[in-house]
């Protein structure tokens, strides 16, 4: 290393000083305990795909979105429970976090009525594209599989109606907004 880097600055050029490195560690006899690999983790609700780590905050938030699925979350939902539960991670973290994992098909992500982006879990379902009812009030999502035969069959119409036109789809998204049961009529306690 070049001596000139290493000496305080108004000091002689002549003077030349050294570094010395830093003493080792002493060596334990006892050979260092495995790592934890995130297959081995009990608090990975869920396999995750390739390249997403299963760290704290990961693990965190597939918990706290497997604990209630049929709610939407947005980022700032998100943080707050986190908070709540003793978790702390930056909020910036979080938000990167939430599109990854709904890239990565874990998450679904839908923005709202007032340009909220909210996430929830992914359908397991091989037919991600079930239509839904979405609670305005509440962001509660109730998925619909009953009479989604008919949905399904229009959906492919429009599909094929559109790859004839050249367009290619990225994504679907069946969603009806509105007020659920529960927070329509609160007095039923529906």
């Amino acid at each position: 290393m070049d001596a000139r880097f290493l000496r305080p600055r108004g000091t002689a050029p002549w003077i030349a000083w050294s570094v010395r490195p830093a003493p080792a560690m002493p060596s334990t006899s006892s050979p260092r305990a495995p790592r934890p690999s995130a297959a081995s983790t009990p608090a990975t609700p869920r396999a995750l795909p390739d390249g997403l780590r299963a760290t704290r905050a990961t693990r965190a938030v597939l918990a706290l979105m497997d604990s209630d699925p049929a709610v939407a979350r947005s980022g700032t939902d998100v943080v707050a429970a986190l908070e709540r539960r003793g978790v702390s991670v930056n909020r910036v973290t979080v938000y990167r976090l939430l599109d990854r994992l709904a890239v990565a098909g874990l998450l679904e992500r839908h923005v709202d009525g007032q340009r909220v982006t909210r996430y929830a879990i992914a359908a397991r379902a091989p037919d991600r594209a079930a239509p839904r009812f979405v609670c305005a009030d509440c962001h509660r999502q109730f998925r619909l599989p009953e009479g989604a035969a008919p949905v399904q069959s229009a959906l492919q119409e429009v599909l094929r109606a559109l790859a004839s036109a050249g367009h290619e789809e990225l994504a679907v998204d069946i969603a009806v907004r509105g007020r659920c049961a529960g927070c329509a009529h609160p007095e039923k306690g529906a």
